[in-house]
């Protein structure tokens, strides 16, 4: 219950106690990432950990010019790394050093972005991601009766998918009318969207679970396992966010 407190005091006051959170959840989700994939500490794997240390220090010049040149700066010293070390470092080892970080940074730290934006967006983040979980939870428990992907994850069904979906987005109407938010219909589909995408994200989670052989990513969370246990939704939920903020704000 004490993440709940947490949670909120970092949506409201965003900043640095919101940066420094990313950066660690970061910085956990990619060595959760490294473990799944039974991969070894290596000069690859320190340079992405360096590189995330840069990535959220610059991350207000993040924009435009000066964020692609960082991506593409991060692929070419992987590549020369991959290459000056070809006896030692695997071009396999290289593909998900670089996929990792991608995957726990970059989609990460868009939740920093959205916050920068508007912060009813980023409740839109928390809806869609952990209100749509709640409510597919509950309606497949009770209802659900035909299974979504069974392969990646037996206990989805398609009743709770919807109803996660129409769930956020119930749950994203009370919100505006609660807080007053003018427009309604934009941040009710964007629920909508955010929720869909959560779905996807947790699956896609589940995919490379399944793939690995593995049951969690950790044990951090007692009972939840990992952080890409607990973030799986988020880390889908924030990029399309992002990216219907940029696009249609």
């Amino acid at each position: 219950m004490i993440l709940l407190p947490v949670a909120l005091a970092l949506i409201i006051f965003g900043g640095l106690p919101l940066l420094a959170t990313l950066s660690i959840l970061s910085a956990i989700a990619m060595t959760e990432l490294y473990k799944s994939f039974s991969l070894k500490i290596t000069v690859l794997n320190i340079f992405s950990y360096i590189s995330l240390a840069v990535y959220y220090f610059f991350i207000d010049k993040m924009v435009e010019g000066f964020f692609l040149a960082f991506l593409i700066l991060y692929l070419m010293i992987n590549l020369s790394i991959m290459v000056i070390l070809h006896k030692k470092v695997t071009p396999y080892e290289c593909i998900i050093n670089i996929f990792s970080f991608v995957y726990a940074v970059i989609l990460m730290s868009t939740v920093y972005f959205v916050r920068q934006h508007s912060i009813y967006m980023l409740w839109v983040i928390v809806i869609s991601a952990w209100g749509s979980d709640t409510f597919a939870y509950f309606v497949g428990k009770f209802i659900g009766k035909h299974k979504l992907i069974p392969d990646l994850s037996p206990n989805k069904t398609v009743e709770g998918s919807l109803g996660g979906v129409v769930g956020a987005m119930a749950v994203g109407f009370l919100f505006t009318i609660i807080l007053d938010y003018p427009d309604v219909l934009y941040f009710v589909i964007a629920c909508g969207v955010g929720a869909v995408f959560g779905q996807i994200g947790d699956l896609a989670a589940s995919a490379i679970k399944r793939h690995n052989k593995i049951k969690d990513y950790g044990n951090l969370i007692p009972g939840h396992g990992g952080i890409m246990d607990r973030f799986d939704s988020l880390l889908f939920t924030a990029p399309i966010i992002y990216v219907f903020v940029e696009v249609l704000l």
